[in-house]
């Protein structure tokens, strides 16, 4: 093979091989220096292509009908958009999740040599969402405040873990970027359905606020929308001006709300599709910031249209793997549940329940009651004043105008609260005071331990992908943070032992487990003693885990019962279609028919691997579903007189058409394809 010129894919019985020439030109297209000349040429004569192939889109489009407003929103993947009818209603039409990335940026103009060079061309796709409309929404978070704030409305603590769930006034972005990124929605499957450039800003709430306004004008309300920040950023949907449009659905209590394990209707997804997105699209970046606002447009849209075509190529895959992990969790969570059970006595109810009184308990600790938090501030005025006093003592002169600060503070609150006898050491006020100051320094310590803890996972998860250099200064900020942690695991147990009923001493492992479980709320309230509710022991927190997760495996199998049909009858159909289109313009335009069979014999393949794909998904032991091709809603007949394909029945023809329909390719093609349009 070697003396022919080629080099197999593997030692042994290779069944594919790459001539030398080809290698050779993959390591070296010229063997002659770098020449910006030469790059310029290239790029110019590239754009030509792109636009030659974009103006073929367009004929390919128009031919097929798929030239009309949002056309791609309303079909850009056929598992989620491709509506039957007479399928089940699922709980939610639709899943979707959006998220801001920080890699695709652009230098602005002005801080580059030269002059820069007007190009006036256009976005040739409708991925994007313009700059004016996402301005509609930029004195929301504002005005909302204004209109609904609430005074005694305390912030989340995700507002300071989470950058992009801060105030609007931090997220700045360097004056040497014109555009700071891009902000996205995916659906389930990865498709990308709409985004918006970020211009000059982080992650402001009126991107987010933008992508759901097209979503409600494109799909309606019942869909389930997968934000990082979702908990902070659903009270500034609900307080704008989308509000009355949709209806109401990072710590424990926003993870009790808001994690998809106790969201109805989310199956099995995770909500991550933006991060595998992100983590492709990091390498346009060093492509991009550089360019003009077109050709980062431009190399952006390229990739999008590559990820999508990806995407429906592994529909089937992705249908295959989930129903797999559901059937999975079906069986062996189930079994370890019904064990659970037995030995603790429980049920699939108690479980409901037990997560209906974690949330009203969690609701309930949030803040302190009012008269507490006054009374708490009282006895640390207090307690300084009695420092201030013995300091009195021993530094008149210097501690004086210190007194004197304390002594007005005591003075303000002793009026406030209408305290006439000072509390002293020793009276029962002051004790009861006291001991609400050793709740909240226990609570504080609580905070800064969970806070160490959790930016030293968020680094170790860091330490695994990044690059060597900051894998080294990561490692190295790590050794002071488990010290940091250390020291603050040793004031907390010093804190949690000083308390009127003493809470049990955390060990590493503790805090460890307990951050990964998103727990450490339910340490906060030490007035009850949570160990003591049945929703807080381990076991049964384990059974609730298992039973949730059985649930959404049920909803899983349920959506995906549904998008098989979808996507078998999305293929049939597209494969009908291109063949009409072909018959329709053979005569008339010979070179637009072959393009449309070029690009029908690619699809065709991948629409065989899909099919094939989704027959073995078919074959899985628990299937509940049908392989079948159904009716999509809504099919009519174009003006040009051919006949949208509507499968489920044995004729397929197209009306006000004398011509034969020749068919080159039988549906054998389509492993499965029967003249019922059944496969099983």
């Amino acid at each position: 093979m070697v003396l022919d010129g080629y080099i197999g894919t593997a030692p042994t019985a290779p069944s594919i091989a790459l001539s030398f020439d080809v290698l050779e030109v993959y390591r070296q297209y010229h063997r002659v220096p770098y020449w910006k000349g030469l790059v310029a040429q290239f790029s110019n004569t590239y754009d030509i292509y792109l636009d030659i192939l974009d103006r073929i889109d367009n004929r390919v489009r128009a031919v097929l009908k798929q030239d009309t407003p949002e056309w791609w929103m309303c079909n850009a993947c056929a598992p989620c958009l491709y509506t039957l009818e007479n399928e089940s209603k699922l709980s939610r039409s639709m899943l979707v999740t959006m998220d801001g990335n920080q890699s695709l940026k652009l230098v602005d103009s002005a801080f580059r040599s030269g002059t820069p060079l007007l190009d006036s061309r256009q976005a040739r796709t409708d991925y994007w969402i313009p700059t004016a409309e996402v301005d509609r929404f930029k004195d929301e978070v504002g005005q909302a405040k204004d209109i609904n704030g609430s005074p005694e409305e305390v912030a989340s603590i995700c507002v300071e873990r989470w950058q992009n769930a801060g105030p609007e006034s931090r997220k700045k972005m360097f004056a040497l970027f014109a555009v700071s990124s891009v902000f996205v929605c995916l659906c389930r499957h990865g498709h990308i359905l709409i985004m918006c450039d970020m211009i000059r800003s982080g992650e402001l709430m009126k991107y987010p606020l933008a992508i759901i306004n097209k979503l409600l004008e494109v799909y309606g309300p019942d869909i389930l929308v997968g934000y990082d920040i979702g908990c902070e950023f659903s009270k500034t949907l609900h307080h704008s001006s989308l509000g009355p449009r949709i209806e109401e659905h990072h710590n424990c209590g926003c993870q009790v709300r808001f994690h998809p394990l106790y969201f109805v209707g989310a199956g099995k997804e995770d909500f991550e599709e933006c991060e595998r997105l992100f983590s492709e699209s990091n390498g346009l970046a060093s492509g991009t910031r550089l360019a003009t606002p077109f050709h980062r447009c431009q190399a952006i849209e390229e990739f999008a249209k590559f990820w999508s075509c990806q995407k429906h190529a592994k529909s089937g895959n992705f249908i295959y793997n989930n129903y797999k992990q559901a059937l999975n969790i079906l069986s062996i969570d189930a079994e370890a549940f019904d064990v659970l059970a037995r030995q603790l006595s429980i049920t699939h109810q108690d479980c409901d329940q037990y997560l209906e009184q974690e949330q009203e308990y969690l609701a309930k600790c949030k803040t302190e009651p009012p008269e507490v938090a006054v009374k708490i501030d009282y006895i640390a005025a207090a307690n300084k004043h009695e420092a201030e006093i013995k300091r009195v003592r021993t530094r008149a002169r210097t501690a004086h105008s210190r007194w004197a600060i304390a002594e007005e503070n005591v003075l303000q609150i002793e009026d406030d609260l209408g305290i006439e006898k000072r509390w002293m050491s020793g009276s029962r006020e002051y004790l009861e005071a006291l001991e609400e100051l050793q709740f909240w320094k226990y609570r504080c310590v609580l905070d800064n331990l969970e806070r160490l803890v959790i930016q030293r996972m968020f680094e170790l998860t860091k330490l695994g992908m990044s690059g060597y250099k900051l894998r080294k200064k990561i490692s190295k900020a790590l050794k002071t943070r488990a010290e940091a942690i250390r020291h603050a695991l040793d004031e907390y147990n010093k804190c949690a032992a000083a308390l009127p009923s003493p809470q049990a001493a955390l060990s590493w492992h503790d805090i460890m487990e307990m951050a990964s479980l998103a727990e450490f709320d339910l340490l906060r309230d030490t007035r009850e003693d949570v160990r003591e509710y049945p929703w807080a022991k381990r076991l049964n927190r384990q059974a609730m885990n298992l039973h949730f997760n059985i649930l959404r495996a049920h909803e899983e199998i349920e959506c995906l019962d549904v998008e098989i049909p979808r996507l078998f009858t999305s293929l049939v159909d597209r494969h009908y279609n291109l063949q009409m289109a072909i018959a329709y313009v053979a005569d008339t335009d010979p070179a637009l028919a072959h393009e449309l069979r070029v690009r029908w014999a690619c699809e065709d393949r991948i629409s065989a691997r899909i099919a094939a794909r989704l027959y073995e998904t078919s074959q899985l032991k628990g299937f509940s579903g049908k392989l079948v091709a159904g009716t999509r809603i809504g099919h009519g007949v174009p003006e040009n007189g051919l006949e949208v394909c509507q499968s489920g029945g044995k004729e397929k023809q197209v009306k006000n058409y004398d011509k034969a329909y020749n068919d080159d390719v039988s549906d054998n093609v389509i492993s499965g394809v029967e003249d019922e349009g059944e496969a099983v």
